[in-house]
């Protein structure tokens, strides 16, 4: 991955310092108004697709055990590892 050239990391300082000056002089009540009338984002992504695995029963048995103490179902256990190492080997290849 390639660093940001230098003009573009002043610009984007400026701008971050302009809008660090701007937010500080707003009041907390025009902020909490303007809250109000916004209308929540929503990042449209595809549904999830289910798979089929077979996986040795220790290690489903493990996962279970795991996912009980993080009080996850250990389906989205797995799901959550299995992304992480996606995005491991993303940025080894990178």
């Amino acid at each position: 991955m390639s660093k940001l050239p230098e003009k573009i990391k002043k610009k984007l300082k400026a701008e971050a310092l302009a809008w660090d000056a701007s937010i500080a002089k707003e009041k907390p009540e025009d902020a909490a108004r303007l809250l109000d009338k916004a209308e929540p984002f929503v990042a449209m992504r595809p549904p999830r697709q289910p798979i089929s695995l077979s996986l040795d029963p220790v290690d489903i048995s493990m996962a279970k055990r795991i996912a009980r103490r993080k009080g996850i179902s250990f389906t989205h256990l797995i799901s959550m590892w299995l992304h992480e190492r996606i995005n491991q080997e993303k940025v080894a290849q990178s």
